[in-house]
This record gives structure tokens, C-alpha cells and sequence, in this order.
């Protein structure tokens, strides 16, 4: 069921967002480069940011405007990437010092 409410979701999402011209674009970019790490909406930002790639990715290169914001959202997400795997090698770290401690 979870499998479906996501397609559906997703099917959703792609029609609210697809046919949009620059003025229009240039909006939901600048929301989803601030907001795409926020932990209470990256479930869904980042769902939007792979439909937005997949239907907008034809016409990178003919808007600046539009090609900074996707760089600028790339680089927030590889940013973010980053953290998370210094976060993971922590926590990973602090487990092996706790089970060597006896502090499970």
C-alpha cells in the first residue's frame, strides 16, 4: 500500500510541477535549495527535487538564472551528503568506544 500512495504522490507531484516557465521555476528552486535539508520536509523536497531534475534537466544551459539554482541545489544536497556520512562515521566511532567501555 505504501508503495502506491507514493506512486500516486509522485504522480501527483509531477503533473502540479511540470509545463512551468522560468518565473515560475525560479520559486520552488529557491524554496527547495533552502529547505531540502530541513529534517521535517526532506522526505518530500527531496522527492520534488528528482522530478523536478528529471523533467527540467533538458533545458539546463538555456536559462543562467535556472542553471544556478540547480548548482546551488546540487551543492546544498552534496553538503548535506557530506555531514551525514561525518554523522554516521561518528556514531559509529562512539558504539565501538561504548561496547569497548561496557556502556552499551
Amino acid at each position: 500500500k505504501q508503495w502506491y500512495q507514493r506512486r500516486v504522490r509522485g504522480d501527483a507531484m509531477r503533473s502540479v510541477l511540470s509545463g512551468r516557465n522560468e518565473e515560475t521555476l525560479r520559486p520552488i528552486l529557491s524554496f527547495l535549495v533552502k529547505h531540502v535539508t530541513d529534517p521535517k520536509h526532506c522526505t518530500v523536497l527531496v522527492d520534488v527535487t528528482h522530478i523536478l531534475a528529471d523533467l527540467y534537466s533538458s533545458i539546463l544551459g538555456m536559462s543562467p538564472a535556472i542553471d544556478a539554482l540547480f548548482e546551488r541545489l546540487r551543492k546544498r544536497l552534496q553538503w548535506e551528503i557530506r555531514v551525514q556520512e561525518q554523522y554516521m562515521k561518528l556514531q559509529g566511532a562512539m558504539e565501538c568506544i561504548f561496547t569497548a567501555s561496557g556502556l552499551e
